[in-house]
């Protein structure tokens, strides 16, 4: 609601007006820009981008599910960003424990760690009876 006719606006609402409409012309704008700005190289974080262009990153995601071409460069740049973060823990110019929180929460690449034992879960001695199992008695005839 403005200030009353006369008055001075209240503080933060200077501006006034109501919330910015988005449209497709600008979307698909936007688009083009994302695709310059991966070209550059210069950051492998996407979300500085919306930063730099004063947009709450929280809407790139809504503007990809909203606008076809803006899709394409959001997948675009989430690819970038994740070979980026890839390539930099390679080559260990990103810290190893930062890289792996990243990757695992935005792109579900997780370090597969298996184990290879058998046995019974009700019963988890069994695997080390049955390695034994036949051969105490090559013990006991070996004296005879």
């Amino acid at each position: 609601m403005p200030a009353p006719k006369g008055h001075e606006p209240y503080p933060g609402c200077e501006k006034g007006g109501r919330p910015k409409v988005y449209d497709r012309k600008f979307i698909e704008n936007l688009a083009d820009e994302l695709l310059e700005w991966l070209k550059q190289g210069k950051f492998c974080w996407f979300e500085r981008f919306a930063l730099q262009k004063d947009i709450n990153p929280d809407l790139l995601s809504k503007f990809a599910s909203e606008n076809k071409k803006f899709s394409g460069a959001y997948e675009q740049a989430k690819a970038h960003q994740r070979i980026v973060l890839i390539e930099g823990g390679l080559m260990k110019k990103f810290n190893y424990n930062m890289t792996q929180l990243l990757l695992g929460h935005h792109y579900g690449v997780f370090e597969k760690k298996e184990t290879h034992l058998t046995g019974d879960v009700n019963n988890p001695l069994a695997f080390v009876l049955n390695g034994i199992d036949g051969q105490t008695k090559d013990l006991v005839n070996e004296g005879n």
